[in-house]
């Protein structure tokens, strides 16, 4: 997802003239950058990949094609074979604490299995239970914190504290077998280990696994994050595709300008990416470019990809600047053909246009929103394209492995595709091809991409507005407003009529037209919230 590459917010864009070039190098804050583990860097020799000429073989092409994806694999630095990536002894992060209400369960998928989370006032903590009664398995997140703040189904009453222990079968008689039933192990709700980090909510998908959660530390955001120079942005949105494909859409840069046109990036921008690997393994992978702007990303498994971009560059009056740009990805996969992505950047310049707590921050977080989703649309309908073909080509007679057969079914000659490359082999090598699903999964069932409309596939209202907690305040306060204006629009309508006075009837009338005008803004503007067609061909 191009969110991740470029940042969710509109920035200018910066010239920078480079001495040793006729030409000047445009940006606009499209990347991505880290540090990578000494243990794991060293460094590498260019790899050199040009555009085949026309009169280069067909064969020729194809085995220039295929190099990079060779050279990526002889890079594997500090790698330790071809083991398994466990996908289950991980922090997962399953959602922004602000976009959580603490009053209310919250359904959600991590890995294919069903999970409700829940705020346990009497501990002050987040609360991860499997999403199932013990007594009936009816879902958890369809019950409500009882007058103990116990999360009680919704089915039958049985209430359940934060440890999972059960407090109260109302059906249970007061003594003999049926009062101790209350005790039984199996009258517990299963319970998941979580964190608290950095704004996020972080769940370890193995109930059994709380020593490991306890030894093992969450991914972490940047120290800069908590900078006060530092303008940070948030947003989550879940997405009807798979996981590889939207890692596939982080780890490249070249697509924004094309498929970002005029939101985060511009077509006449276009221009070769020579990225080089810097150390891939079990770990993950990171890459980066030389010169300025300094743009570099890493990749940590299973879900994080970290970006950065520094950029020396010279203003009046202040001089000479750094500025950094931090756009750091989360993709949680949830199931089979559903990804969550959740999004923390930051920027150390031009703070004022960026939502936060300052007094002289006036845009609002579900404001800048509109925009993150618009870039979410951009790779929406190509995205549903292309995991529609990948899947056409796993499940044929052939049953064509896609991580494996990456670089024969499609056509990457170019360093701009270096990332891609990098994360497909890791997937292949270390990750079994797709991430760890819990219980059975009929790979044959259709996946979202492959059935849902257009319209399903760009529904911001499911996917965003009812699990942010900034987009449904303002949605419900358009939503709110929209009832006023209107009847302000009948009352004046009504009024105008009654005044002799001509001047308090024009004056009745156009107060009229106003909450009428205003009720139509409103309801244009409401639609940011809920659904906005996105055509390529029609943005010039």
């Amino acid at each position: 997802m191009a969110l991740l590459l470029s940042t969710s917010y509109n920035l200018p864009s910066i010239s920078l003239q480079n001495p040793n070039h006729k030409h000047s190098l445009t940006l606009k804050a499209q990347s991505f950058i880290t540090t990578t583990n000494n243990k794991h860097t060293k460094k590498l020799s260019p790899l050199h990949v040009a555009a085949a000429p026309l009169t280069t073989p067909p064969d020729q092409t194809q085995q220039q094609a295929n190099q990079q994806l060779i050279d990526i694999e002889e890079e594997e630095i500090g790698d330790d074979g071809d083991s398994k990536f466990s996908w289950r002894d991980h922090w997962y992060p399953v959602s922004l604490i602000e976009d959580l209400d603490p009053q209310l369960p919250t359904p959600f998928q991590l890995l294919g299995r069903d999970l409700v989370i829940w705020f346990d006032n009497k501990e002050s903590k987040w609360v991860a239970f499997d999403d199932k009664c013990p007594h009936r398995l009816a879902p958890l997140s369809e019950g409500r914190l009882d007058e103990n703040g116990h999360l009680q189904c919704s089915y039958h009453g049985w209430s359940f504290d934060g440890v999972g222990s059960c407090t109260r079968i109302p059906q249970a008689s007061s003594s003999g077998p049926e009062a101790r039933a209350v005790q039984s192990p199996r009258a517990c709700a299963t319970r998941f280990p979580t964190m608290v980090s950095q704004g996020l909510l972080f769940v370890w998908p193995d109930e059994n696994g709380h020593e490991r959660a306890n030894s093992t530390k969450p991914p972490m955001l940047p120290d800069d994050f908590e900078k006060p120079e530092f303008a940070t942005v948030t947003i989550q949105r879940d997405l009807f595709y798979g996981y590889d494909t939207l890692m596939e859409n982080v780890s490249d840069p070249s697509h924004i300008e094309f498929a970002h046109h005029k939101v985060t990036g511009r077509r006449d921008r276009a221009r070769p990416l020579p990225f080089k690997m810097e150390g891939s393994g079990h770990w993950g992978f990171s890459g980066a470019n030389e010169g300025n702007p300094q743009i570099s990303a890493k990749f940590i498994a299973p879900c994080y990809m970290m970006n950065k971009i520094e950029i020396d560059t010279k203003l009046p009056i202040v001089g000479d600047q750094k500025w950094v740009i931090w756009i750091c990805s989360f993709n949680v996969p949830m199931a089979p053909g559903k990804t969550r992505s959740i999004v923390c950047s930051a920027r150390n310049f031009f703070q004022l246009t960026v939502p936060g707590p300052a007094w002289w921050q006036v845009v609002p977080r579900w404001h800048e929103h509109w925009t993150s989703n618009k870039v979410y649309d951009g790779d929406m309908i190509v995205l549903q394209g292309q995991e529609k073909i990948f899947l056409a080509m796993s499940k044929n007679k052939e049953s064509v492995d896609v991580n494996k057969q990456y670089t024969k079914i499609t056509f990457t000659p170019t360093q701009a595709d270096r990332f891609v490359l990098a994360f497909r082999n890791w997937l292949r090598r270390h990750g079994n091809s797709q991430p760890e699903w819990f219980g059975s999964v009929d790979l044959q069932q259709p996946l979202p991409s492959t059935v849902l409309s257009k319209r399903q596939m760009m529904d911001r209202f499911e996917q965003h507005t009812l699990k942010c907690s900034s987009c449904k305040g303002a949605y419900e306060a358009f939503e709110m407003w929209q009832k006023v204006l209107i009847g302000s629009t009948v009352v004046c309508c009504a009024a105008a009529g009654i005044p002799s006075d001509m001047v308090f009837r024009v004056i009745l009338a156009g107060l009229a037209l106003v909450s009428a005008g205003s009720v139509f803004a409103l309801n244009n503007l409401q639609k940011n919230f809920v659904f906005v067609d996105y055509v390529h061909a029609e943005i010039d």
